[in-house]
């Protein structure tokens, strides 16, 4: 194994060299399959030379570069508006308008979710207090008569407290049964801001962006934007596939596991993100966490971020970023060629401080620097580290086989090359 390779990746991935050589080896002796990072790793030098040349670009600083990026970004993001017909997310219609160009492209707009006279139940069961109070309810049969029923959830995780929804709520789940669920459409909903301000207010300033989802009733929504801001078509349009292929495989999920008998024990864990700590995998190289949270955003130096892991979450951006680049293939003015595959690359350039500064090519990382105007410095990178580590674990066996593991061992959090891939 390529020492050189291994101490660029491991520096990339925030984690020690021989813990990424031990997880790379176990790698190779489970898939068969020998060289792989030293080929993936010239492959990504090629991107990240064809990218800086469709930048415009030669041998830029780390600044010059990521200027060059954030420029293409602005550039894409009115070709797209242009595109779609300049749908304005700073109202319900043109959110709506967004929206149904993406659900045009995407064909799996089913799943399995909770029943809506369930769900109905469970309002009924644990009032939601905040929302009630905010909407001038007093009783919850008068509020689902007069409201509609996902946009009362949709504001549950903003509106009512953690405790609340952490106890007494998604505790109520634990009662839940495999028949309680439903094979159903994806719901998308665009909350009217002046109607939930509050909701709007604390869910912006939480999530850092305006879209979200809850992935056991099968519904996303928008909260309409005060301005348009510079990226935020292109965030809208990705982050719509990002949350339609998350329900979608959170809904396999579900279905797989309504034969067990702990279903509902490990639907809980799902909602809650639960990952577990980094102990699971110990001094095991053959054992790797599946961490369905960015946990980046938490605390950057949370340790079960240096081991081997996959990420589901990076998984459903992937799929994004396949998308966009089918769009170009049919609208030439929107190009999209320097983002081709390059998820999970990056490279350290020259900085103006005289050392070197890491750039990734991580398509969302790059919108979300955007749109939230955020300095070389600050820009984000929590996308990039997940995909590369995901990368890594599909160059030796497959995206089909990461997808697999996470249904059967997302609520276990940790799954066993050996037991896996025996040879």
């Amino acid at each position: 194994m390529n020492k050189l390779v291994i101490e660029h990746f491991a520096k990339q991935l925030n984690t020690d060299q021989e813990t990424l050589y031990k997880a790379v080896e176990a790698l190779e002796k489970s898939s068969g399959k020998q060289n792989v990072l030293e080929k993936f790793y010239e492959e990504n030098k090629d991107k990240i030379e064809k990218a800086v040349t469709n930048f415009g670009l030669s041998t830029p600083t780390a600044e010059e570069l990521h200027e060059a990026i954030k420029k293409n970004i602005v550039e894409l993001d009115t070709r797209l508006f242009d595109l779609l017909e300049q749908p304005v997310c700073t109202n319900n219609e043109g959110c709506q308008n967004l929206i149904s160009a993406v659900l045009a492209l995407h064909t799996e707009r089913t799943g399995f979710f909770i029943k809506r006279k369930v769900a109905e139940e469970l309002l009924a069961e644990n009032p939601p207090e905040n929302i009630m109070k905010a909407l001038d309810y007093r009783m919850v049969s008068e509020m689902l008569e007069k409201e509609d029923l996902f946009e009362i959830y949709a504001a549950l995780r903003f509106m009512e407290p953690k405790e609340w929804l952490n106890g007494q709520y998604i505790a109520a789940y634990k009662k839940l049964r495999p028949e309680d669920f439903e094979i159903r459409p994806i719901e998308i909903r665009v909350l009217e801001r002046k109607k939930w301000a509050e909701v709007a207010e604390k869910f912006v300033t939480k999530k850092l962006h305006s879209m979200s989802h809850l992935k056991e009733m099968g519904i996303i929504f928008v909260v309409p934007v005060e301005e348009h801001k510079q990226a935020m078509t292109l965030y809208l349009f990705a982050m719509t596939l990002h949350y339609l292929d998350e329900v979608n495989l959170y809904s396999k999920y579900f279905q797989y596991h309504t034969k067990h008998p702990d279903f509902a024990d490990k639907l809980v864990s799902a909602i809650r993100g639960e990952v577990p700590e980094i102990e699971a995998v110990g001094d095991d190289p053959y054992k790797w966490l599946i961490i369905q949270r960015y946990l980046r955003k938490e605390n950057k130096n949370d340790p079960r971020l240096a081991v081997q892991h996959i990420n589901p979450e990076s998984l459903y951006h992937r799929s994004s970023s396949r998308t966009l680049i089918k769009l170009s293939r049919v609208a030439p003015s929107f190009n999209i060629e320097a983002w081709e595959h390059t998820n999970y690359v990056a490279a350290d350039f020259p900085a103006k401080d005289g050392g070197m500064g890491l750039v990734d090519l991580n398509f969302m990382d790059s919108v979300m620097s955007v749109l939230n105007d955020l300095d070389y410095k600050d820009y984000y990178a929590y996308h990039f580290h997940e995909s590369l580590w995901n990368k890594i674990f599909i160059e030796y066996f497959s995206v089909e086989t990461l997808e697999d593991l996470v249904i059967r061992y997302l609520d276990q959090g940790v799954f066993d090359l050996n037991k896996e891939f025996k040879k």
